[in-house]
């Protein structure tokens, strides 16, 4: 998963004999000034301004369900958040890219204590924090101003502990990281001198370029690795520091196609990292006149069309980079293009020619079939279609349980796939639904240790009285409810909370050897009317 375009910026730092470079202000709030205002309504309806945390500090942490670093970083916010309670600080969740019921969905699976916020990505709060990255966490001091900005996942803990004990004394916090001194390091402005005759400025241009798309290589490596943690913007500017001197060592020098590409891309992707998205098309528009193939111009092109609005425009580009570079990732985003257009038909068979493309791919292939039908059931879900979504997350799923544990994400794609489907249960009006996936995260309180566990989602209006049973069985195993710090065995009665969402825990416990794998159902009725019902094969 590839970041979006990050914002970056240029630093006032000399590379070498040369003029100083112009510094240039990066999108978004600067840490040690005013945090911009907002006025934001939680998914429960309250109304939460920045006023209203004045006298505390405020950590604002951005994020989407969709993303691998942001469930990695989460069950350390809730920690921190219930640490903190007591003392004067408060947390804000802001889901900037999915419905109020995909983030109900997450935040009851991961029990997370603090509001939690869905608006669009073109909203007054996104453009003012300047939200281009995900997860992005701010840390606002009890006077209003801003004392850490910190894009990518925040692990460990301490460093967040550490942001929130310096906004509390009005000051910030470093982050200090073994691999941040590696990213340092290989973007060293000392290393790149951009001088001599145009053979050995060009040779630095390209060690430059190559360093560049190293670090963001690695910072995507980093995403799944919690002991990894780095300052991202400090990143992105020593990145935008290399780019600005490899441009100006190049322009004088720059002959024949090839070079001048090169020079247009760099002038692109630098003005695309300051958001001038006009500059930036113009930019990646003379690239692909000297080299029409340039996969990276062409995804650049895309990305500027689509802040400018064009979506025709997009979808002509990413079916170019489809037939370029015919794989699951290229023509998923070309179906999630088409379906803006409006093209829903032409969005499905993309989506289905991913899908065949993602089963294709070098075994074990269930995770890039997991992967591409979480997207499909995400987009089927926006549209409403909601027997079609419900496959896609189905498929999902039984491509996920196939996805080595060793997988950094094997994780990820279970609860994606459950927390897609009850997203859809908890629309208003929806029926009562069950969704029943391998349990993963801690155990829930009173639940036994070497059982097969499973997490039991239970959707419904709240205030209905649910009632479960087990069946299929076999003799002498026992299958438990666990909920609410009690189990019960072979069934249990419930009533459904306010967020429309119950999280169970249920076990199985197998007491004796048995020839076949049973498939074991459990049935939720209301009133003695069977309503939903739910199986999975256990193996004992």
């Amino acid at each position: 998963m590839k970041r979006l375009v990050p914002p970056l910026l240029a630093l006032g730092l000399a590379l070498g004999p040369g003029p100083l470079l112009a510094a240039t202000q990066l999108p978004g709030p600067v840490v040690g000034q005013p945090a911009p205002g907002f006025a934001l309504t939680t998914i429960d309806g309250k109304h939460v301004r920045l006023n209203d945390y004045r006298g505390r500090t405020l950590v604002i942490n951005v994020w989407g369900s969709w993303c691998p670093p942001c469930r990695l970083e989460t069950p350390d916010l809730v920690a921190e958040a219930q640490a903190d309670a007591v003392v004067g600080v408060a947390f804000l969740g802001v889901d900037t890219t999915e419905s109020a019921e995909v983030v109900r969905a997450f935040s009851v699976a991961k029990e997370i204590p603090y509001p939690q916020v869905a608006i669009s990505g073109t909203s007054a709060f996104a453009h003012d924090y300047g939200i281009r990255n995900y997860p992005t966490t701010f840390v606002i001091g009890p006077d209003g101003v801003l004392r850490a900005r910190h894009a990518d996942n925040l692990l460990p803990r301490a460093q967040l502990h550490a942001y929130v004990l310096a906004a509390q004394q009005g000051a910030s916090a470093p982050l200090v990281s073994a691999f941040q001194a590696q990213l340092d390091a290989l973007l060293a402005p000392s290393q790149y001198t951009f001088t001599g005759d145009p053979a050995t400025v060009l040779a630095s241009v390209q060690r430059a370029v190559a360093a560049i798309a190293k670090a963001d290589d690695q910072l995507d490596d980093a995403m799944d690795d919690p002991s990894r943690d780095h300052d991202l913007i400090a990143t992105q500017q020593e990145e935008e520091t290399l780019r600005a001197a490899a441009i100006a060592a190049l322009a004088p020098i720059a002959a024949g196609d090839a070079q001048l590409a090169l020079l247009a891309r760099l002038r692109g992707d630098e003005d695309a990292a300051l958001g001038n998205w006009t500059d930036a098309k113009a930019a990646y528009d003379d690239a692909l006149a000297k080299a029409p193939n340039d996969l990276e111009a062409l995804g650049g092109l895309a990305a500027a069309e689509g802040e400018l609005g064009d979506s025709a425009a997009v979808v002509r580009l990413d079916q170019t980079i489809a037939q370029l570079a015919p794989s699951r990732g290229p023509y998923v985003a070309l179906a999630r293009a088409q379906i803006k257009l409006g093209d829903v038909a032409g969005g499905e068979a993309s989506f289905a020619k991913a899908l065949a493309l993602a089963a294709a791919e070098p075994p074990p292939n269930a995770a890039p079939i997991a992967w591409t039908a979480l997207y499909a059931g995400q987009a089927e879900a926006n549209l409403g279609r909601t027997a079609k979504a419900r496959a896609f997350f189905a498929r999902a799923l039984a491509a996920a349980e196939r996805v080595a544990a060793s997988d950094p994400r094997h994780t990820w794609y279970i609860e994606r796939a459950q927390e897609g489907a009850v997203a859809l249960g908890v629309v208003p009006g929806a029926p009562p639904a069950l969704s029943m996936v391998p349990w993963t995260g801690p155990d829930l309180p009173g639940s036994l240790a070497s059982t097969i566990k499973y997490r039991l989602v239970v959707t419904g209006k709240p205030g209905t009285a649910i009632d479960l049973v087990t069946h299929g069985l076999p003799t002498r195993w026992i299958g438990s409810f666990c909920t609410d710090r009690v189990c019960a065995p072979f069934r249990v009665s419930l009533v459904v909370p306010a967020a429309g969402v119950k999280i169970v825990e249920f076990q199985v416990v197998p007491q004796s050897v048995v020839a076949r794998t049973p498939t074991i159902r459990i049935e939720a009725s209301v009133g003695n009317r069977p309503v939903a019902s739910v199986a999975a094969s256990v193996r004992g």
